[in-house]
C-alpha cells in the first residue's frame, strides 16, 4: 500500500510520504469549494454506503449522510476531489462509476477512486481525510479493498489531530458493522466458525453456544464428548471476547425456558399415553453445599414409554430446598417441584431415596411404594464389614450438636478391628506415593513382566461407591513394580516402613475375593437402565455367594497373563478351561478358598473371613428383613409388581421366599399388579376405540463383552434361570375388556410359561394387544429404579458449581446450570432456534422457577435442619456416586 498525505496545520502526514497534489480550482473544472445552497437534494438512498458503486460525491457526502451513516456529528465542508492526477509517471483519471471486485465492500463508499487504462490498479483518495484538508492517496493492487480498510484503522491510531482520528475511528466503527463478504469476512460462517468480528444477529448465536460450553464444561469430561464445544472452539480463529455476566445469565434463562418447555411436553406425552396408571418414579436425594449455607435437592423422574416400551430417565435439576428437612416440609417440597413440570402425586407410582432418616420417612406412605438406594445400602454394609466406624461423620456431628447425654456417648465398637488396621496399613502405602511425586515417578519407571503400561495407585474414597474396591483392584495389579521398588538399597528405613508384607497381600488379595460381588451388583445398580426386576435376582445372586463355602480370589504372586481388552478376548478364546479373573483390565489366574477355616485346605484370612459374615447378617437387615417391611425386598409393592410381569419372575418369588423361609409372596404381587390396574381410565379423545400399533420389536445390540470376558469379569453365583421356549399367540384384547383384569393375568401366565427373563422387552412389545391393561402395569413397574444414584451425579456437578471461588453465583444460577446440564440434548445444535426473551420476560421466568417457600416454623438454625440422632440408624454419610 502507498499512501499520500499532507496536512494544512503542518501534523506529520500518516505512511510514506509521495508527491503532494492539492486540487486547484482548474482540477476541479471551475467549481466552488462549497455546494451551491438552496438546491434541491438528490434523493439519497436508505444505505448509500452499501452499494459497490461509488454514489455521486453530492449524493454521499451530504452533511447528513455523514452524521446518519458514518456518524461524524461535527460540521464539515466537503470538497470536490479533482479530476485527474499523476502518479508514477502516470496519469489517473477520476471513475465515478468505477466498480471494484469486492462489489459488497463498504469501503468504496469512503472514498474517490482513478483509475489507468491497460491495469486493474486504482489509486484511491480517502475522503475522511479531506475533511481536515489532508490528501491521502492509497495505491490499492488489482483494486483488492483490504488496504483501504487498514487505513482508517491504523489513521484513527496515528499522529493527526484529534478530530482526523476520530473521524477514522468512525469510519472504521462503521466498516467493522457493515462489512459483508469481501476477503476479509467478518461474521459467523455456516460451520459456526468466527474470524473477525461478529454482527448483531450471529453474535447472540455464538454468545448462546458460549453459555452451553459454560454449562456443559463444568465435567472435565464434557470436551470430549460435547461436539457443541469442538464446534466453538474451532471457531475461534481470532481473540474472542466473552459476553459479560448479564449478557450470560439472561442466555442461561433462554436455555433453562427452553429444557422446561421440552421436559414438560415430555412428561405430558408420556402421562397421556399411561391411560390413568401411575408411570412416574422418582429418585430423591437433599445436599447442603460444604462451602455454603445453601441446601439443595435433586429430583430424578424414571419412566416408560407406552408407544416403545423403551426406559427413559430425565432429571429435574437441583433446586434449593430451604428451611428444615422434615417429613412436611420435604412432601412440600416434592410436590412444587413436580408441579413445575406438570406433574401431580398421582402420576407418580414409586420413589428412591437413600438410607437417610428424613427423606425415608418423608417418602414413606407418601408415594405407592418406597425403593431403598441399593447402592447405598450395599456402601454401608461393605463399610460396616470392612472395619469402618459404627457411625458416619454426619452422625457424630448430630450427635455432639444435641447435647448431654448424647455427646458423651462412646462410639460403637468397631465389627472388624483387624481389617481396619490392615486397611489403614495398605493406604499408608498409596497415600506416601501420593505425597510423593518422585517416589511415584520412580516406582511407575520399574518394569512389570507382560505389563508395560506405566500407572499410579489410586486413593479410595470413604464416600465414593465402589472406591475401595478399584483402589485394592490397583495397588494388587501392581504388586510387581511395588515390591521391586522397596527392594532398592537406597530407600530410607522410614520408607521402608511403606512396604506391603507378603501377609498383607494375601489379606489384599482375600478382600478383592470378597469384594467382587459385592462391586458387581453396586455398579448394576448405579446404571440408568437397571430395574427393579434385574437388580432383585442380582441382591439373590449376591446374598447365595456370601453363604457359598468357598470365595473366588486371585493367586498371588502370579504375573498377569493378558493386558488389555484384545489380549483378554484372546486369551479367554484360546483357554477356555483356565480358572482367571479379572482386575483393572488384566487377566489374572485365580483360585477357590474356603471362607471357613478346613483342614488341608487353604482358606480366607480371619479379617476377610469376618467380613463375610457381616456381609451376610447386613444383606438379609437391609434387603431381607423379617423385623422391618420397608427393608424386605419381597416385600415392596414395587419390586412385586416388577418380579410378577417379567417372565419366570413369580416362580424365583415363590421359590426364594422358600429359600430365606419367607411365606410366598405371589398373593401380594398379584394384589399389587391388580391394584395398579384398577386406576386404568379409558381415553378421552374422539377417535373412536382406536389402539395404538404395536411398537416394532427394538434390535437386540451386541454385547461389548464376549460371554468369557463377563465371567471372568463376575464371581456371583447367580439364581436358575427359566429356559426360553416358544411364545404363543391369541387373540387381541382392549384395555378394560370385561371389567376384568384376571383374565390378562391368567393369560399373561400361559403365554410367559416358557419365557426367560431375558426377553421381557420383546414379550411385552408382541404382546401387547393381546395384554392391553396388563401392558400398562407392566410399562408402570419396569420403570422403578433402585439406586439414587443420578441423584448423586446431579450433586457432582452441583458441587462443581458451588466453590469458594465461585461464592457470588446466585441460587438461581446454579438450579438453571444443573437443569441446563442435565438436559442439555434437548436444546438443538442450531443456536438460532432458541427463542428470544426480553429482559422483563427473563426475569419473570427466573421468578416463577422456584416458588417453595418454607413455612415460619421451618426456618431455624443450623442443627434444625435434623430431627434427631436417633434417624440415623442406616448411616446416612453423603456417599456419592462418579458422574
Amino acid at each position: 500500500m502507498s499512501t499520500t498525505s499532507t496536512e494544512d496545520d503542518g501534523i506529520a502526514p500518516v505512511g510514506r510520504e509521495l508527491v503532494a497534489l492539492a486540487p486547484t480550482a482548474a482540477d476541479r473544472g471551475g467549481g466552488s469549494d462549497e455546494e451551491e445552497e438552496g438546491a434541491e437534494p438528490p434523493r439519497v438512498r436508505k444505505r448509500p454506503l452499501s452499494s459497490g458503486a461509488s454514489p455521486a460525491p453530492s449524493e454521499l457526502w451530504k452533511a447528513s449522510v455523514l452524521r446518519d451513516e458514518v456518524g461524524i456529528q461535527r460540521a464539515v465542508v466537503v470538497k470536490s476531489p479533482p479530476i485527474s492526477v499523476d502518479q508514477g509517471n502516470h496519469s489517473w483519471t477520476l471513475a465515478a462509476d468505477y466498480r471494484s471486485k469486492s462489489v459488497r465492500s463498504k469501503v468504496w463508499g469512503l472514498v474517490d477512486v482513478y483509475t489507468r487504462a491497460g491495469t486493474d490498479d486504482v489509486y484511491v483518495l480517502c475522503r475522511v481525510c479531506g475533511l481536515e484538508n489532508v490528501t491521502t492517496f492509497l495505491f490499492l493492487k488489482d483494486g483488492v479493498s483490504s488496504n483501504a480498510s487498514k487505513h482508517f484503522e491504523s489513521a484513527g491510531k496515528g499522529r493527526g489531530s484529534e478530530t482526523r482520528r476520530g473521524d477514522h475511528l468512525l469510519a472504521a466503527l462503521y466498516l467493522s458493522k457493515n462489512i459483508k463478504g469481501g476477503p476479509r469476512t467478518r461474521e459467523v460462517a455456516n460451520d459456526g466458525s468466527l474470524t473477525q468480528f461478529l454482527r448483531p444477529a450471529a453474535r447472540r448465536d455464538h454468545h448462546v453456544r458460549f453459555v452451553m460450553m459454560l454449562v456443559t464444561s463444568a465435567s472435565p469430561h464434557a470436551f470430549a464428548r460435547q461436539e457443541r464445544l469442538r464446534t466453538f472452539l474451532a471457531g475461534l480463529r481470532v481473540t474472542y471476547t466473552s459476553p459479560a455476566q448479564a449478557t450470560v445469565r439472561h442466555h442461561l434463562t433462554e436455555l433453562a425456558s427452553v429444557v422446561h418447555g421440552a421436559l414438560t411436553g415430555m412428561l405430558a406425552k408420556v402421562k397421556e399415553g399411561s391411560s390413568g396408571v401411575p408411570w412416574g418414579h422418582i429418585s430423591l436425594d437433599l445436599w447442603t453445599a460444604r462451602h455454603s449455607k445453601e441446601s439443595y435437592g435433586s429430583l430424578v423422574i424414571r419412566f416408560t414409554e407406552t408407544s416403545t416400551f423403551a426406559g427413559g430417565e430425565r432429571s429435574l435439576g437441583v433446586w434449593k430446598c430451604g428451611g428444615k428437612h422434615d417429613l412436611a416440609s420435604i412432601r412440600a417440597w416434592t410436590k412444587n417441584r413436580l408441579a413445575y413440570f406438570g406433574l401431580t402425586m398421582e402420576d407418580i407410582a414409586s420413589s428412591t431415596t437413600d438410607s437417610g432418616a428424613n427423606v425415608r420417612k418423608a417418602m414413606i406412605g407418601f408415594t405407592d411404594a418406597w425403593v431403598p438406594c441399593a447402592a447405598h445400602s450395599l456402601h454401608n454394609a461393605v463399610r460396616k464389614a470392612l472395619g469402618g466406624p459404627g457411625e458416619s461423620a454426619t452422625q457424630r456431628s448430630a450427635r455432639m450438636a444435641k447435647g448431654g447425654e448424647a455427646a458423651r456417648r462412646q462410639l460403637k465398637p468397631c465389627p472388624n478391628d483387624g481389617a481396619r488396621e490392615a486397611l489403614a496399613r495398605l493406604r499408608t502405602t498409596v497415600r506416601f506415593f501420593e505425597h510423593s511425586p518422585g517416589e511415584a515417578k520412580r516406582m511407575r519407571g520399574v518394569d512389570a513382566a507382560g505389563d508395560p503400561s506405566s500407572r499410579g495407585l489410586v486413593q479410595d474414597v470413604a464416600t465414593r461407591w465402589g472406591s475401595t474396591y478399584e483402589s485394592h483392584c490397583r495397588l494388587f495389579t501392581m504388586w510387581e513394580p511395588l515390591t521391586a521398588y522397596f527392594r532398592s538399597a537406597s530407600l530410607t528405613a522410614e520408607q521402608r516402613q511403606r512396604r506391603i508384607t507378603r501377609s498383607d497381600w494375601d489379606k489384599l488379595r482375600h478382600f478383592i475375593g470378597v469384594l467382587t460381588p459385592c462391586y458387581e451388583v453396586t455398579k448394576a445398580a448405579e446404571s440408568g437402565t437397571a430395574t427393579l426386576a434385574d437388580l432383585l435376582p442380582l441382591l439373590v445372586a449376591l446374598r447365595k455367594t456370601m453363604h457359598c463355602d468357598t470365595m473366588v480370589v486371585p493367586k498371588y504372586p502370579e504375573p498377569p497373563l493378558a493386558v488389555g481388552a484384545a489380549a483378554i478376548e484372546q486369551y479367554l478364546a484360546d483357554n477356555r478351561d483356565v480358572d482367571v479373573m479379572e482386575l483393572d483390565d488384566r487377566l489374572f489366574p485365580s483360585e477357590d478358598v474356603y471362607v471357613d477355616t478346613t483342614p488341608g485346605f487353604e482358606c480366607l484370612c480371619p479379617e476377610a473371613r469376618t467380613a463375610v459374615h457381616l456381609l451376610r447378617s447386613e444383606l438379609d437387615r437391609l434387603f431381607f428383613s423379617r423385623k422391618d417391611a420397608t427393608k424386605n425386598w419381597l416385600q415392596n409393592d414395587a419390586v412385586l409388581r416388577a418380579m410378577t410381569l417379567t417372565p419366570g419372575g413369580s416362580r424365583m418369588l415363590r421359590e426364594v421366599a422358600t429359600w430365606l423361609g419367607d411365606p410366598d409372596p405371589s398373593p401380594v404381587a398379584e394384589a399389587a399388579v391388580l391394584t395398579t390396574a384398577t386406576r386404568w381410565k379409558a381415553p378421552t379423545s374422539t377417535g373412536g376405540n382406536r389402539r395404538a400399533p404395536s411398537a416394532p420389536p427394538t434390535p437386540v445390540t451386541a454385547s461389548r463383552h464376549s460371554e468369557q470376558r463377563a465371567a471372568a469379569r463376575s464371581s456371583l453365583v447367580l439364581w436358575g434361570a427359566a429356559v426360553p421356549g416358544r411364545q404363543q399367540g391369541g387373540r387381541p384384547m382392549h384395555a378394560g375388556d370385561a371389567g376384568d383384569v384376571h383374565a390378562e393375568l391368567t393369560r399373561y401366565r400361559t403365554l410367559s410359561k416358557n419365557m426367560s427373563a431375558d426377553e421381557t422387552s420383546t414379550f411385552w412389545r408382541r404382546h401387547r394387544e393381546q395384554l392391553p391393561t396388563l401392558y400398562l402395569v407392566a410399562a408402570s413397574a419396569f420403570g422403578a429404579v433402585g439406586s439414587s444414584a443420578s441423584c448423586e451425579r446431579d450433586f457432582s456437578f452441583a458441587g462443581r458449581l458451588v466453590r469458594p471461588d465461585r461464592a457470588s453465583l446466585s441460587i438461581s444460577s446454579v438450579e438453571m446450570h444443573s437443569l441446563v446440564s442435565a438436559n442439555a440434548d434437548l436444546v438443538s445444535e442450531d443456536t438460532a432456534s432458541v427463542p428470544i426473551l426480553s429482559h422483563a420476560a427473563a426475569d419473570e421466568y427466573r421468578c416463577a422457577m422456584n416458588t417453595f417457600e418454607p413455612t415460619v416454623d421451618d426456618v431455624g438454625d443450623e442443627g434444625g435442619y435434623w430431627e434427631s440422632s436417633a434417624d440415623f440408624e442406616e448411616g446416612e454419610d453423603e456417599s456419592s456416586v462418579e458422574g
